[in-house]
């Protein structure tokens, strides 16, 4: 019996005083590794606006919007810009509000017309994290069997798991297809001296110093799972398997255009040409990208194809 108890005594001990895996990536985490490198792109591929997810799960792990993190790993990445829709743009509806009220110089260039794109929106979400997966204490079989200091040594040392499961979706802007989702999850198994163990805690483990990704043991696997996934989604990105921003517009065809006044659409780019049918104001026209000159080729609602002057038509 005593040679039991003395063999628990020090897969427990020596469980205490190895390092834990901060990340893993893969089946395996690298012995040493705790993440991935972070790959780099030679140049960005595209434009990116960051969505706050519908839940605001970082609420009960006293944590702030995940948009910190992934705007960070994108800008060192070098493989996508981002346009930030949240304090940004309130800013700059501020220097907006200051132009057209006289304020701001006449060559400041803030106005309509200036906002950048988003090729693409990115999703973060979290499929799960656990704080205590398995945890409990190593004394729940020895425990009891054991009195005096040794008994409380071992019933303070706990074992305790920390799980996340991160997800990043990627969003055609334009189509709003779901072009692909990265995953990325970390874990960590801590094993740490409670309470019971005569004063001498090694709490320090695991312990929880703030509310924020970098100072609570949650936060930082949280944040290592989504490392994870940024690395999963600039793979794919690297790939060749997402379209830049040029090729995406391009793949999404022509924006709908409406008549700005009655308009006949005829067979060819000609004002002899014959008549296909007479379009009203305020109907929407789909170009077909064919152009010649100031004429270009539409589809109307109803499936009638033709031609018509393009100083009739603007942007919806």
């Amino acid at each position: 019996m005593r040679k039991i108890l003395a063999t628990v005594l020090a897969i427990g001990m020596t469980a205490a005083l190895s390092a834990p895996a901060y990340a893993q990536y893969g089946a395996k985490p690298a012995p040493k590794a705790a993440t991935p490198e972070l790959p780099r792109c030679a140049a960005p591929v595209a434009t990116v606006a960051i969505q706050e997810p519908e839940t605001q799960w970082w609420r009960s792990y006293g944590l702030s919007n995940p948009e910190k993190l992934l705007k960070l790993f994108a800008s060192r990445s070098n493989c996508l810009r981002v346009v930030d829709r949240g304090a940004g743009m309130a800013m700059r509806q501020g220097e907006r509000a200051l132009s057209e009220s006289g304020e701001l110089r006449r060559d400041s260039g803030i106005g309509k017309g200036t906002v950048k794109a988003a090729d693409y929106f990115i999703i973060p979400d979290l499929a799960n994290a656990d704080e205590n997966t398995g945890g409990g204490n190593v004394a729940g079989a020895v425990g009891g069997l054991i009195g005096g200091t040794v008994g409380g040594v071992v019933g303070g040392i706990r074992t305790k798991n920390l799980e996340a499961q991160a997800l990043i979706t990627l969003v055609d802007s334009r189509t709003t297809e779901q072009v692909y989702v990265a995953e990325g999850t970390a874990r960590k198994k801590d094993v740490t001296f409670g309470a019971g163990g005569g004063g001498y805690g090694l709490g320090g483990l695991i312990a929880a110093a703030g509310g924020g990704y970098s100072d609570t043991d949650i936060g930082k696997i949280i944040s290592a799972a989504y490392f994870n996934a940024f690395v999963d989604l600039v793979g794919y990105i690297q790939g060749g398997n997402v379209a830049s921003g040029a090729e995406a517009k391009a793949n999404a065809g022509p924006v709908a255009q409406v008549t700005t006044a009655e308009v006949k659409l005829r067979r060819g780019p000609s004002p002899q040409a014959a008549i296909v049918y007479t379009l009203r104001q305020g109907v929407l026209v789909y170009p077909t990208g064919a152009r010649n000159g100031v004429w270009m080729e539409v589809d109307d609602e109803n499936g009638n194809r033709g031609w018509m002057s393009s100083a009739y038509a603007s942007p919806r």
